[in-house]
């Protein structure tokens, strides 16, 4: 279900997810998009009543993220940057302790002997956003598997990287290899290139044949294409 509401000359579109809960919850993505949680039995008036509610926090949200960091810019790594995980965005924390990396709240708390050593303090996060990909995406690509048995598709494993230029690839051995830049974004773009890569061990170019395979397993892939392309890690 999508809608909109006007605040002021804004208009602000917003789609809706329905699942067994009892409060309505409101998310802002970095791509600005408004992604609202509702009840089973929330009506589209109470929907909409709550969003109107929020309006002035989501544009103000959305303001923040139109002024966001893009893809490529160089992280400082002090205090007060803006980390993402799973599409959610968290600030950093450093402070002087023993080398680790855990979240805590709204942040990412990285604690290191010398806060001025910003290559020890990337490599502690990097490490951590690897461990957490390897997690995650072994656990989403085993949602997969009706997929795999019903295409009859020959998957060999997945293999979790940071990559340079793509998001994923699949390798002619039935390898699945993922970015593990992909755990910083929203978890239905991970689920998108994990499927978009599973199809190319049916089909190893983008013919016709394999669009129509993608559009079978994830038909909105064409948003959470532009919504990952425009996601700012």
């Amino acid at each position: 279900m999508s809608s909109s509401i006007s605040y002021g000359t804004t208009n602000i579109a917003y789609d809706v997810e329905f699942r067994e809960r009892k409060t309505l919850a409101i998310e802002v993505h970095p791509d600005r998009s408004v992604h609202v949680v509702a009840p089973l039995k929330a009506t589209p008036e109470e929907i909409q009543s709550k969003v109107e509610k929020r309006a002035p926090w989501i544009a103000k949200q959305q303001r923040y993220f139109n002024g966001a960091k893009r893809i490529g810019t160089e992280k400082e790594w002090i205090s007060g940057e803006n980390v993402f995980y799973l599409g959610r965005q968290y600030r950093l924390k450093v402070d002087i302790g023993i080398a680790d990396v855990k979240m805590a709240g709204k942040y990412l708390k990285v604690t290191v002997p010398d806060k001025s050593n910003k290559s020890q303090i990337e490599a502690l996060v990097n490490s951590w956003y690897l461990r957490r990909a390897r997690i995650k995406l072994e656990e989403r690509i085993l949602l997969f598997h009706p997929m795999l048995e019903r295409e009859g598709l020959d998957f060999n494993s997945l293999i979790i990287r940071k990559l340079e230029k793509r998001w994923g690839s699949c390798t002619t051995k039935g390898n699945i290899v993922i970015n593990a830049e992909l755990i910083k974004t929203p978890i239905h773009c991970i689920d998108y290139v994990i499927i978009h890569e599973l199809c190319h061990l049916k089909y190893h170019n983008h013919g016709t044949s394999f669009w129509k395979l993608l559009n079978k397993y994830c038909p909105d892939w064409v948003k959470l294409k532009d919504k990952l392309e425009s996601f700012p890690i």
